[in-house]
């Protein structure tokens, strides 16, 4: 048996202005050739899709066109929703998914009405059998209610704990929807049995990337890995950009990471993570995704930049057919002006396929009392907006150079690329 799994796929995200949809598709390309040339039993995507609850429609066709191709190989798969996705959204066509051997589970088990097929996936081979249990992404709100309709907890009690450990209530309520996922299993008698649970949360340790958007509204900062003492092998999770194993022993917890690249200090190597289960025993190996699209962030110091970043391009040049992303961060004495200018020009007359996203100036307010400082960051504060922070910086030149009448053009573009990068983020 071999599973691939992989997550946060942020169909859509934007890095600037910038799609990231064109690398996306590159990825999923490979997705597929990888699971027929591995030949894949099951593809495991623990959530984040789509990078906002509501797609934009070439991310939409780009997913369903991957389905597609899913179904036609025969390659079945199992989908949860993520923090940025809307379960709702991704659990509406299941009828029609489930029929090509695709089981997306968009949100938290139903209290009363459990259906062992939106949460319980079994593959079997030879003697062994593979169970998944689906946990989407929750909100502490279908935890609670969840704990209420079953009773778990009595009418009186709950509105104590509420106030005192609602932590508590949100734990009880996840390992009774677990347990009633073990419940609803198969015969297993006569079976090798492994389970795994695909999940989109934080768990134990992990480690982050920054790219990542906070999941507390789940009213739990993380889950234990070790998953309060149920029975599973195998953590299968999403929500993390960094591929880590938060834990080796039984289960062990998995976060394959995004595969590519969602801000500029975020580590280049993407992975995907492969479990097999055979005749030697049971495995996990990382398989590395290509770089479709390059994203590079350098760091120079003015004097010199003019010969050291075509250096750099020339050693990074890659072979895609897509350009890079690049960050230029300049470190500066005093107020260069046209710096933005003269870093275009380098990128037009080098043969080097690189976009420039983000040009940050540094240092250039070091010669500032410690009073300007305060002054202009309160100012900056109540700006409200670029036009604002434009005047701001007209009145900053005027009193650091009295002699001069105007803000030269070239400082002013400059100043105006920097407002417009730091808002984008």
């Amino acid at each position: 048996m071999k599973i691939l799994h992989t997550s946060d796929w942020h169909l859509g995200k934007k890095l600037f202005k910038v799609s990231r949809l064109p690398e996306q598709r590159h990825f999923l390309t490979w997705l597929e050739e990888t699971l027929v040339s591995r030949k894949i039993d099951l593809l495991v995507v623990s959530g984040d899709i789509f990078d906002t609850p509501h797609p934009p429609h070439d991310a939409l066709e780009v997913y369903y066109n991957f389905l597609a191709r899913l179904g036609e190989l025969n390659i079945p798969a199992l989908v949860v929703a993520g923090n940025h996705d809307s379960g709702r959204f991704l659990q509406a066509p299941h009828a029609f998914l489930r029929a090509k051997g695709i089981q997306v589970a968009g949100r938290f088990p139903e209290a009363i009405e459990f259906n062992v097929h939106d949460h319980v996936f079994t593959l079997k081979e030879k003697n062994r059998l593979w169970h998944f249990h689906l946990l989407p992404f929750f909100r502490s709100h279908e935890v609670l209610e969840y704990v209420q309709k079953r009773e778990l907890i009595s009418a009186t009690e709950f509105p104590r704990l509420m106030l005192e450990m609602p932590e508590q209530l949100i734990e009880t309520g996840i390992v009774d929807a677990l347990n009633r996922c073990i419940e609803n299993e198969t015969q297993n008698d006569g079976y090798e049995v492994r389970r795994a649970l695909v999940a989109h949360h934080l768990f134990g340790g992990f480690s982050l990337t920054g790219s990542e958007q906070s999941v507390t509204i789940s009213g739990l900062d993380g889950l234990p890995t070790n998953m309060w003492g149920l029975p599973y092998d195998d953590l299968l999770l999403g929500h993390i950009h960094k591929t880590q194993v938060l834990r080796e022993q039984k289960p062990r917890a998995i976060y394959p990471g995004s595969p590519i690249c969602f801000r500029f200090n975020e580590k280049r190597e993407k992975k995907v993570s492969l479990l097999i289960w055979d005749d030697q025993g049971q495995r996990q190996e990382f398989l590395s995704v290509p770089e479709f699209r390059p994203v590079l962030s350098v760091e120079l110091k003015h004097e010199n930049f003019a010969e050291q970043l075509p250096q750099i391009l020339a050693l990074e040049k890659s072979s895609t057919e897509l350009s890079g992303l690049l960050e230029v961060r300049l470190q500066v004495d005093g107020a260069p002006v046209g710096l933005a200018d003269q870093v275009r020009e380098i990128l037009n007359n080098d043969q080097h396929n690189w976009e420039l996203l983000s040009l940050q100036i540094e240092g250039a307010n070091r010669h500032l009392s410690d009073e300007s400082k305060e002054q202009a960051h309160a100012l900056a504060n109540l700006s409200g907006g670029s036009g604002n922070l434009e005047e701001l910086f007209k009145l900053f030149y005027k009193k650091r150079y009295p002699t001069q009448d105007d803000v030269p053009a070239t400082l002013l573009e400059d100043f105006k690329s920097l407002v417009q990068g730091l808002e984008r983020e």
